[in-house]
């Protein structure tokens, strides 16, 4: 039967992958086990973001070990890297805007982050309308942004002149030459996984070596 559905390449994936974010009921499966070893916490953030917590690493895994916003992987920054983020900052809760603590630092408003991302969003907030295809949750992110030949992370022409999109674009560095760099690094590591026992792979993996030190140096 034909459809109509067109299959966007999400940016956060390299070519050899095709990590879905469309989380479907992995949160509530997720809360389920968190909720049996946890059942009087209100504050799930508080719990998730210590990084010697089961969960943390679990978590984690929900996002396929991946930033939610710029695809950045465990291939190329360590898990201590990583952080989690409120998708609507901490920050509203002193502007009174009538969301509740609990809703702030519940699971549905946490996701998986890497430091650039996290800490370049920070205090962030936009209207509902927009929170809707900005959220990594509701998978509209592949909709608004894709990856260029160059590697480099570009805002589709349809959301070019939506201000918040801008604004978000720019205050998560995804123009930042390192979005580049590290997306180059998890191509060559996935085609290394691949083709693993090749004879072209060693050669490969000592270029992927001095890229690592060239990015550790200047990053």
């Amino acid at each position: 039967m034909e459809t109509n559905i067109v299959k966007i390449k999400d940016y956060r994936n390299t070519s050899y992958k095709n990590d879905d974010f469309t989380l479907g009921n992995k949160k509530l499966v997720f809360m389920k086990k968190f909720k049996s070893d946890h059942p009087k916490v209100r504050n799930i953030y508080n719990t998730l973001k210590n990084r010697t917590n089961k969960y943390n690493s679990e978590f984690r895994r929900i996002y396929y070990n991946k930033c939610a916003y710029c695809g950045i992987s465990t291939q190329v920054i360590d898990s201590s890297r990583f952080e989690v983020d409120h998708v609507i900052p901490l920050s509203t809760l002193k502007i009174n805007l009538d969301y509740s603590r609990d809703k702030i630092n519940g699971i549905e408003n946490l996701v998986n982050s890497c430091q650039m991302c996290n800490r370049g969003k920070r205090d962030f907030y936009c209207d509902e309308e927009n929170l809707k295809i900005l959220h990594p949750d509701y998978n509209r992110l592949p909709q608004i942004f894709y990856r260029k030949k160059d590697y480099s992370i570009d805002i589709n022409e349809y959301y070019g002149n939506n201000s918040v999109i801008i604004e978000f674009y720019r205050k998560l560095k995804f123009d930042n030459q390192l979005r580049r760099l590290d997306y180059l690094l998890m191509e060559m590591k996935d085609f290394c996984d691949i083709h693993e026992g090749e004879a072209i792979i060693n050669d490969i993996q000592k270029l992927i070596f001095k890229i690592e030190s060239k990015r550790r140096a200047n990053y």
